[in-house]
């Protein structure tokens, strides 16, 4: 079953997320955080336990984030990571959102979920918010994508304007040495592995 969170879920959350913040897939949330926006945050639950969660940010009129997305790994291959973004995605487009984003080491997964990979230099409302205090914008390893939820919605995502892209290169940290995909698609740690074997 997937759920709207309630304050009771939150150490659950905070495990989940932890866990994997310990293996260095997802940037660590101290209890607090989450008790402060549980109100952003899914739930996947099974046999009344929380195996999985999924977190929204609306970062601008016509764009969202799911983030600290991670499921159990006894939970893995039930689609709940896919559920848990369905979820997201269903609660950005009911507040008008056009585009939901992620940034991630497996593209994969994410293409098989309706997401396309973008240049990360169109995120720049995320790169100004988040990057910033990131302790990895030196050295990040993801990959930037985005799933309309409006048709033709990721267009200008997907195939941006040169001259917004050169405003904003600066501010982009480069892609760490030794990964894979484009220069240009990477940022902050929120996903972890899921269904993908």
């Amino acid at each position: 079953m997937i759920r709207r969170a309630r304050p009771s879920d939150a150490p659950a959350i905070h495990a989940l997320v932890h866990r994997y913040a310990g293996r260095d897939l997802l940037l660590p949330r101290p209890l607090t955080d989450i008790y402060e926006r549980i109100r952003d945050f899914w739930v996947a639950v099974d046999g009344g336990q929380v195996v999985g969660c999924a977190a929204l940010r609306i970062w601008w009129h016509d764009l969202a984030e799911v983030r600290s997305l991670a499921v159990a790994p006894e939970a893995e291959g039930h689609g709940y990571g896919a559920r848990l973004v369905d979820a997201v995605a269903a609660e950005a487009a009911r507040f008008g959102v056009s585009n939901l984003f992620a940034l991630t080491r497996i593209p994969g997964w994410f293409g098989r979920n309706g997401f396309q990979e973008i240049d990360r230099a169109v995120l720049y409302h995320k790169v100004w918010g988040d990057c910033a205090s990131c302790p990895k914008r030196l050295a990040c390893d993801e990959v930037a994508v985005v799933r309309p939820l409006r048709p033709g919605a990721a267009e200008r995502l997907a195939n941006p304007d040169p001259r917004v892209v050169a405003r904003v290169a600066h501010i982009v940290p480069p892609r760490a040495e030794g990964t894979t995909g484009s220069p240009a698609l990477t940022v902050l740690p929120t996903f972890v592995h899921l269904d993908e074997p």
